[in-house]
């Protein structure tokens, strides 16, 4: 199944390994290069993430890497990367109604 990463994912990705680098670069590439590694486990098991418990919708579901939640949208051929929220974070009512939140 191909992995799609939307634009929002991909800004979130760069954000949070900026963040993260503030505190060590090499934690921040390592945290990088496994967000990606998690996101191309999908393609061949898209249902083992778990559905994301605040929206309830079997088709929006989230892999959690280290204190991050990678939030996908699994599609009939494809998996869309939505965004990525941190575990403190709260959630906005609907997954396609993202801000830009702070990290």
């Amino acid at each position: 199944m191909e992995i799609i990463f939307t634009d929002r994912f991909l800004t979130r990705v760069e954000e949070c390994t900026d963040y993260i680098a503030l505190d060590h670069i090499p934690t921040a590439i390592e945290w990088a290069e496994g967000v990606f590694d998690q996101c191309q486990k999908l393609s061949d098991q898209p249902e083992s993430g778990r559905i994301v418990p605040e929206f309830r919708r079997p088709e929006i579901r989230e892999l959690i890497h280290g204190s991050y939640r990678l939030v996908y949208e699994l599609k009939t051929n494809q998996i869309d990367m939505l965004t990525i929220w941190h575990t403190r974070q709260m959630l906005p009512d609907d997954p396609y109604k993202v801000s830009n939140p702070t990290i």
